[in-house]
């Protein structure tokens, strides 16, 4: 009968020892706990996104009050740039910086965004980047936590020594591309050339290549911009590069929501910052290259609408019979961006 009565007592006591236990061999459940996050970036310390990155790491430790801390590996430190994907996948960094058409055909559907869709500026394409994940939920990132996208301003037609006005003039040229961009530069009579960033600077000054697909800013940075003297503004027709800044879902789980919901607003933020890092960069190589004198050639109305006809429209029309082909919904996010970016085409 004593005994009876004192049961309930004696569960009482039992679940409260194990909970504190529990506390005491698991703190990081604790609300004071601690955690560091080891973000990746291939770009060299110094480059404005390496800025921009370091400043959200310092945002981050000042909104979470010292609850996270973060140590930031640049210059592809801890992963080579075409790995940082794989590095915050394999627990080899908590957060990364990657750019989706380093690894060609893992991210199918959002090769949309990288298409010469007519990108005006980096504000915008990053808006739209984030816009179009928010709006299409692509499956091909449910392996890790998305953050945010940022992406370049317009990326145009360069030439050594050839003034660019109209298609004709681009058959036969030996033009550097990137990604999708190979194909619309196919359909205008150009010869895509691959190769890396790092080579453009010598096949210009040598001639291996006649030009390259650019944005000012990388003009500027990768020098390249010392071998042009002519950039043409194919506005309806330029493009962007997506990159993704991601962080590894475990750590994500991990988390206590309070500093999940932190990190969330932190990363809306930064839509708009990293656009503007790229804006003011792209402001830097227009005036680098106006030291230098190049000759920047704007298309007329009816030139830009043949460039779309004959050169976008096929990419677009080949990239949403691929992803029909993998019962992807390329029609849709095809329509999504080029929506977004209508009004801008003026």
């Amino acid at each position: 009968m004593e005994i009876t009565r004192c049961k309930p007592l004696f569960v009482v006591v039992v679940v409260g020892l194990a909970l504190s236990l529990h506390s005491f061999f698991f703190p990081a459940m604790a609300a004071d706990s601690t955690f560091t996050l080891r973000v990746t970036n291939f770009l060299p310390n110094q480059h404005f996104v390496s800025l921009a990155i370091d400043q959200w790491a310092k945002d981050v430790e000042k909104a979470t009050k010292g609850r996270v801390r973060v140590k930031v590996y640049h210059n592809a430190s801890l992963a080579a740039s075409v790995q940082q994907y794989d590095a915050v996948m394999k627990d080899i960094a908590d957060v990364g910086n990657h750019v989706l058409g380093y690894t060609v055909n893992r991210f199918p559907l959002s090769e949309v965004i990288d298409l010469p869709l007519g990108i005006p500026n980096g504000v915008v394409a990053s808006r739209m980047m984030n816009e179009y994940y928010k709006k299409l939920k692509p499956k091909e990132f449910d392996e890790v936590k998305v953050l945010w996208f940022h992406g370049h301003g317009p990326g145009y037609v360069c030439t050594r020594n050839k003034p660019v006005l109209k298609i004709g003039d681009l058959k036969g040229l030996r033009i550097r591309t990137y990604g999708s961009n190979t194909r619309f530069m196919q359909a205008l009579g150009v010869v895509p050339v691959g190769m890396t960033m790092a080579e453009v600077y010598e096949a210009l000054s040598g001639g291996t290549v006649d030009g390259l697909l650019s944005s000012m800013e990388s003009l500027k940075s990768y020098r390249t911009g010392e071998h042009v003297h002519y950039l043409t503004q194919n506005r309806w027709t330029s493009y962007t590069t997506c990159m993704l800044v991601a962080m590894n879902k475990k750590m994500w789980n991990s988390l206590p929501p309070d500093i999940q919901s932190t990190l969330d607003q932190l990363s809306q933020e930064q839509i708009e910052k990293f656009g503007k890092a790229w804006d003011d960069a792209d402001g830097a190589g227009r005036s680098f290259l106006d030291e230098r004198e190049v000759k920047r050639l704007p298309l007329t109305s009816e030139e830009e609408q043949r460039w779309v006809d004959k050169g976008a429209q096929p990419v677009f029309d080949d990239y949403v019979k691929r992803m029909k082909e993998k019962n992807l919904p390329g029609d849709e996010a095809l329509k999504m961006v080029l929506d977004y970016l209508k009004p801008y085409k003026r």
